[in-house]
C-alpha cells in the first residue's frame, strides 16, 4: 500500500516474520481506498461513532493515541474502519501507526479486549462516583443542545470532557447534593442529581427548598409539589418511566413550587412527552 502515504514520511520498522510498522499521513482519498479492502464480514460499521470520530477530527480535537491501522498480508483492512471513516467523512488528513502484513488469522484477536470509557478515565483523574458523574454529564449535554433526555446518538470522549470542565463545578455540586440519598427518591440516581443541577441553575435558593424537602420528605403535607412529587414516584417505583417522563414530573412539581401553588396529584400527558413539553415545564 505504498500509494496510501508519502515514503519521505515514513518510519519503518520490521520484525523477523515481515510484520512491519510505520507511520502514514491518510487524507480522504487514500482513506477510501483502503477502506475498500475491508471485508464485508468483519465488525459492522457503527455510522454513529464514526460520525463522532469525524467531528472530532473536523473540529481539531483528534489525539493520536498510537493505535493503529492494521492490514493483513492480503492488503486488506482488518483495523481502522470507523478512523478511516472518520477521514472520509471529516475531509482532513490524519497521522495513523500502520501495521501491516500481519498474519489473516490475526483479526480474530482484535477489539476483543475490555474497552476504556470516560468513568475510566475520570477515576484516573481522582473523580469518585464516576459512573454516575458520566452519566449525569451527558444528560447535561442533551438538555443544552436541546435533545430529548432519551436520545442515544454517541458522545466522543472528548465531547463529553468539555462539556464535563464547562460545569466541572456545578456537577461536582449535584453529586454532592445526590449520592447517598438516590434510594430515598425513588428517582434513578443520574437524574436526581441532574434535577439537583437542572433546579440549581434556574434559582438555586428554591431548587434547595424544594428539592430537600422532596428528598428528606420531611416537614411537608399534602398539597405541598415535594409531596406529590413523591406519592407519584413512589407509585412508579415498580414499572419505572422513560427519562422525559421522570423529568415532566419533577419539572411540574417545582414549577407549582416555584409559583406558591398547592398540588395534591401529578397527572401525566397523554401521548408521548417531548423535549419541547419539558421546556414549557420549566419556570419563567
Amino acid at each position: 500500500m505504498s500509494e496510501m502515504y508519502d515514503p519521505k514520511e515514513v518510519l519503518a520498522i520490521e520484525n523477523a516474520d515481515g510484520v512491519r510498522i510505520t507511520l502514514i499521513t491518510v487524507g480522504p482519498e487514500a482513506a477510501k481506498a483502503m477502506l475498500s479492502t475491508y471485508h464485508v464480514d468483519y465488525r459492522k460499521y457503527r455510522r454513529s461513532y464514526g460520525e463522532g470520530l469525524a467531528r472530532d477530527m473536523a473540529a481539531g480535537n483528534w489525539i493520536f493515541d498510537g493505535s493503529p491501522i492494521r492490514t493483513d498480508r492480503n492488503e486488506n483492512l482488518i483495523d481502522g474502519s470507523h478512523r478511516l471513516n472518520g477521514v472520509v467523512i471529516s475531509g482532513t488528513t490524519q497521522q495513523f501507526l500502520h501495521v501491516s502484513r500481519l498474519p489473516v488469522g490475526a483479526y480474530d484477536t482484535i477489539d476483543t479486549g475490555l474497552a476504556r470509557n470516560y468513568a475510566d478515565s475520570l477515576r484516573r483523574r481522582g473523580y469518585k462516583n464516576a459512573n454516575m458523574r458520566t452519566a449525569l454529564v451527558k444528560l447535561i449535554e442533551r438538555w443544552e443542545n436541546g435533545k430529548s433526555l432519551g436520545d442515544t446518538k454517541r458522545l466522543t470522549m472528548s465531547e463529553i470532557e468539555a462539556i464535563h470542565d464547562k460545569h466541572v463545578d456545578s456537577i461536582s455540586r449535584a453529586l454532592s447534593l445526590s449520592v447517598g440519598s438516590v434510594s430515598r427518591s425513588n428517582l434513578p440516581g443520574a437524574l436526581l442529581a441532574f434535577s439537583w443541577w437542572l433546579l440549581s441553575e434556574h434559582d438555586s435558593l428554591k431548587a434547595k427548598m424544594f428539592m430537600t424537602q422532596f428528598v428528606e420528605g420531611e416537614n411537608i403535607r399534602k398539597g405541598m409539589p415535594a409531596y406529590a412529587l413523591r406519592s407519584r414516584l413512589y407509585d412508579m417505583q415498580e414499572t419505572g418511566a422513560p427519562r422525559n417522563e421522570y423529568m415532566y414530573i419533577v419539572l411540574r412539581a417545582y414549577r407549582a413550587h416555584c409559583e406558591g401553588e398547592e398540588q395534591y396529584r401529578i397527572q401525566l400527558p397523554t401521548g408521548l412527552i417531548t423535549r419541547e413539553m419539558l421546556d414549557e415545564m420549566m419556570p419563567r
